[in-house]
């Protein structure tokens, strides 16, 4: 008697849009909060994308800019702190990647592969056009992806799309209504953009809550394998790999 046997392939999960209080304005988790939660909810590593500059952020405009980018920072690298100390504890191997949110009159990207030490020697990003800063991300073989780009809310005054400026689009955002993100879902198909998932995450308790009117579900990438690195995360998507989460 001949006996199937049905092999259940690993795969790998990771937030892609995350905001901690350390950097932004609007989120009330610490980064070093996320990893337990992110863990147990089967994640296998985080990237913090806090809000930068030219959108809502936590850091004084009054310090100098060594300061400020230190102090924006912190997020990711008490995220990473606290990943390395579970890791080291449970033999894990949760990953914690970093990643920016820059903003444009209500429109805003995620940056993916500009590190620490790129901002430290780039004080001009900060009043780099849209167009300026896709030429320096892909100067940089980094990714810039449109988030939720359908998004309407009080405090956003039109909806701009910049699809000569994106190497993708966040089809699937946490905090948009199912409409909003079954818009950037056709916007990235009708251009052939790679697509992307992410929670928009700022507070965890909430975020993990069981919602049943199709609002703020955690998102992100799964993969057949791990990611190794930002820069492996970028070429994945550029390449159109991974599913979206949602």
């Amino acid at each position: 008697m001949n006996c199937l046997i049905m092999r259940v392939m690993r795969t790998f999960r990771y937030e892609t849009h995350l905001h901690t209080s350390e950097a932004s304005a609007c989120a009330s988790s610490a980064g070093a909060e996320y990893i337990r939660a992110y863990k147990n909810s089967g994640y296998d590593g985080i990237f913090v994308t806090d809000h930068f500059f030219g959108g809502n952020s936590g850091i004084p405009r009054t310090l100098d800019w060594h300061t400020r980018i230190e102090r924006y920072c912190a997020g990711y690298e008490n995220a990473l702190a606290e990943a390395k100390r579970q890791n080291d504890a449970d033999g894990g191997n949760f990953k914690v990647f970093f990643g920016i949110e820059q903003t444009f009159s209500g429109d805003d990207y995620l940056i993916y592969g500009l590190d620490k030490n790129w901002l430290f020697d780039h004080p001009d990003v900060e009043t780099m056009t849209c167009r300026q800063l896709f030429e320096a991300v892909s100067r940089q073989n980094a990714l810039m992806i449109q988030a939720h780009p359908f998004r309407l809310r009080g405090y956003i005054d039109a909806i701009h799309l910049h699809p000569r400026e994106v190497h993708g689009v966040e089809v699937y955002n946490g905090g948009n209504t199912p409409e909003q993100n079954a818009l950037a879902l056709a916007y990235a198909a009708s251009y052939g953009f790679a697509m992307t998932s992410g929670s928009d995450i700022h507070n965890i308790a909430f975020a993990l809550e069981e919602k049943t009117d199709g609002t703020m579900r955690l998102g992100g990438m799964e993969f057949d394998s791990p990611l190794d690195s930002v820069q492996d995360y970028i070429e994945r998507i550029k390449n159109k790999q991974g599913r979206i989460i949602r």
